[in-house]
């Protein structure tokens, strides 16, 4: 019969009767090739801790090798403590294991979508900071609303500010025209100003423009003919 090519079994650390424990070689032999197939470690260590023979060790010492340690009690609880101790080890592991797995697979199509088309990360995004994307609209459609109003006060100021420049020329340094078309300064009093408005000013006209008078008709007197 062929000899296994692993061994599971730590037998030169276990007391010396595990070395005539039938059950210990059994699951040994059935758990790793030639009777098993070609695997890893963890496969092994897996089916040798599920073998029924030694199943009565998950609940006490006695089951499995009371034969074989009849004369060492204390050699048989070492060996139960031994198998108890490895498979809680090799279980936890595999769990851990089984959990890394789960959350990677989990995690995957997400992963895809995001170094594909971005659509899944897109509407993530989206969904998650909806809020501040308004925010974001509203504060550049307020930048344009400003941005538009200051032109257009701006381009009537200056149309303003011309019509004044030229309604204001040949006034002396020390006499402006407000924005309601009156005549402010130090000089406005003068009657040589304050009265000459001109005829695009509101006001009474004065000395520089003066109405010309009304030519009076000739009154046509029909007289008899002698």
């Amino acid at each position: 019969m062929p000899q296994p090519v692993t061994t599971v079994v730590p037998f030169a650390s276990l007391p010396s009767c595990a070395g005539q424990c039938g059950p210990l070689y059994d699951a040994n032999g059935a758990c790793v090739p030639p009777a098993a197939p070609q695997a890893d470690a963890a496969t092994y260590d897996n089916c040798f801790c599920a073998y029924n023979a030694l199943q009565p060790f998950k609940q006490g010492a006695s089951g499995v090798c009371d034969n074989a340690c009849t004369a060492d009690t204390a050699g048989l609880s070492s060996i139960q403590g031994w198998f108890t101790s490895f498979c809680n080890n090799k279980a936890a592991a595999a769990t851990t294991t089984s959990t890394s797995a789960t959350s990677s697979s989990t995690k995957a199509p997400g992963s895809t979508n995001q170094n594909g088309s971005g659509d899944w990360y897109a509407s993530e995004m989206l969904s998650t900071h909806w809020q501040w994307v308004i925010m974001i609209v509203i504060i550049v459609v307020g930048i344009i609303g400003i941005w538009v109003g200051a032109c257009i006060w701006r381009r009537k100021y200056l149309k303003k500010k011309d019509r004044m420049y030229e309604l204001g020329k040949g006034l002396p340094s020390n006499v402006a025209i407000n924005t309601q078309g009156n005549l402010v300064g130090p000089g406005a009093r003068d009657s040589n100003y304050s009265n000459n408005q001109g005829m695009f000013m509101s006001g009474s006209g004065g000395a520089g423009y003066t109405e010309k008078p009304k030519k009076e008709r000739k009154k046509w007197t029909v007289t008899s003919r002698t």
